[in-house]
């Protein structure tokens, strides 16, 4: 939700199902990691409707996992 606050576990490891912070190119994003068949390959799921999945080519492209998301602190108003 707006306004809400991420907590992030500085790290390059995940796993699979995990939130993760990741740059890729000069983007950076917070999305769902879901590993694929092919070992060179990722996605990146939305948890937002509203957005795409990410394909990741890891032979092509510049991707970095920053961290993992440890839980949300929620500001009310």
């Amino acid at each position: 939700f707006e306004g809400d606050l991420l907590a992030v576990h500085k790290t390059s490891k995940a796993r699979h199902g995990d939130i993760i912070v990741a740059r890729l190119e000069e983007d950076v994003t917070v999305k769902r990691l879901e590993e694929t068949s092919e070992r060179h390959r990722l996605r990146l799921m939305p948890e937002n409707d509203d957005y795409e999945p990410i394909e990741v080519d890891l032979r092509r492209d510049a991707f970095t996992i920053e961290g993992i998301s440890v839980g949300v602190i929620r500001r009310h108003s």
